[in-house]
């Protein structure tokens, strides 16, 4: 008769194949395997590199138009435009061109000055933000003023104002210190700014420089409940 030593053996042999059989994994044995090395982390981007980064954003995409108009007024003697025509075939390029395209290096520059205080106040909050108004000021300020614009356009001030209507409001959205800092510097720094929304002078195509301004407060509003969306992850 096997003694009892010998049945709690025997019992623990067949355990453990039964367990094999079920394709658990076996026991860990007093000897662990050596670890593989960790992986190193990366590197977080240093504040100096995000900082140039920010910095040349916005002159590399101004540089766009800028090339257009040097190319416009050394070869083609300023008749190459690339305007947007209004609900015409034609004008369907201009969507994604008008605002590169310029009636000269006065407009250009003017357009200039406000596309990179503006880019850079909102690149001081989130590069993300910056790239969303962006594209809703330059293609969908394209597609709005193609659909309801009175007149052919081009230019880059319906984006300038897309910007700053964004800084205008996410400030009070938000309400934390460094948009709100924005928004009031922005409100006292260029309120003369929403003059140009208004029909005083006639060669200015103030219905874009609306569009862009609505356009931007829709995007502050978008940028502000998107994160709000997709934390509140409630189960019913």
């Amino acid at each position: 008769m096997a003694s009892r030593s010998d049945r709690e053996l025997q019992e623990e042999m067949q355990r453990l194949m039964a367990e094999i059989e079920a394709g658990s994994p076996p026991a860990q044995s007093d000897r662990t395997a050596p670890s593989s090395p960790a992986a190193k982390p990366q590197k977080p981007q240093g504040l100096l590199t995000q900082v140039k980064a920010n910095f040349f954003l916005p002159l590399w995409i101004v540089a766009i138009p800028w090339t257009q108009e040097i190319v416009d007024q050394v070869f083609f003697n300023g008749q190459w435009n690339l305007p947007l025509h209004p609900r015409s075939l034609d004008g369907i390029p201009g969507i994604f061109l008008s605002a590169a395209s310029h009636s000269g290096f006065i407009h250009l520059i003017s357009n200039t000055i406000g596309f990179l205080i503006f880019s850079w106040l909102i690149l001081a909050k989130s590069r993300r933000d910056y790239w969303i108004t962006l594209l809703i000021g330059w293609i969908g300020g394209g597609v709005v003023c193609w659909l309801l614009g009175p007149s052919s356009v081009h230019g880059l001030s319906g984006v300038v104002y897309t910007l700053f209507g964004y800084l205008l409001v996410i400030g009070w959205l938000e309400r934390r210190v460094i948009p709100l800092l924005i928004s009031i510097f922005v409100l006292i720094n260029y309120s003369a700014t929403l003059w140009g929304v208004l029909p005083t002078q006639p060669m200015v195509a103030w219905w874009g420089h609306l569009i862009g301004l609505v356009l931007g407060i829709i995007a502050a509003f978008g940028v502000y409940q998107e994160p709000q969306s997709k934390s509140s992850g409630r189960s019913a």
